[in-house]
């Protein structure tokens, strides 16, 4: 069963933001961290959402500091894949 979970801070950006994730990359990876701890603080199981580069900012993020979080994009979720 897919139970979704509320975050606080739901409408924060992830930090990728295309260039501004290389031009200022120490930011975009804090806000990215911030993102993910929001989750693990609502004890979400799965990040998901619709935009790939958010996704796969915060994956890269997660499996550095091997958080045990998963990453799924929501057509995975769909059409029934496990995480």
């Amino acid at each position: 069963d897919i139970q979704m979970v509320t975050l606080k801070r739901e409408d924060e950006c992830c930090g990728f933001g295309g260039t501004f994730s290389v031009a200022e990359e120490a930011i975009s990876v804090a806000m990215g961290k911030d993102r993910i701890k929001d989750h693990l603080d609502s004890s979400a199981e799965i990040i998901t959402g619709a935009d790939m580069s958010c996704l796969m900012h915060m994956d890269g993020i997660i499996n550095r500091d091997k958080n045990p979080i998963k990453v799924m994009h929501i057509v995975e979720i769909l059409a029934g894949v496990k995480p």
